[in-house]
């Protein structure tokens, strides 16, 4: 696979970049540079067994105690964090200096 000057000026186009000459040619030579690169990383076999297997199957151990561990933010609802809360909504109070409505 290579890089084409004409991509290059095309890619630029698209992202409304304005390149001179030899920033196109040294984009064009960067760009297929990074793709023979590619290239030659599908050609390697990988083992079914290599060393790093074992870091890729086995999640890593927690480098917190188990006890010290407290619950993902993302799993509890908002209005559970809140200090007040209605209809599942969190309550705001008004800025300072606007008069509160007659629900507040």
């Amino acid at each position: 696979m290579s890089a084409e000057r004409t991509e290059v000026e095309r890619v630029a186009a698209l992202a409304r970049l304005r390149l001179s000459d030899a920033e196109v040619d040294q984009f064009t030579s960067e760009l297929h540079g990074i793709l023979v690169h590619i290239d030659e990383l599908r050609t390697l076999e990988l083992v079914e067994h290599s060393d790093l297997t074992p870091q890729l199957r086995v999640p890593l151990p927690s480098t917190r105690h188990e006890e010290t561990e407290s619950p993902d933010l993302l799993s509890i609802l908002p209005a559970e964090m809140a200090p007040v809360g209605r209809d599942g909504f969190i309550v705001v109070p008004p800025p300072p200096g606007l008069a509160q409505s007659a629900e507040g």
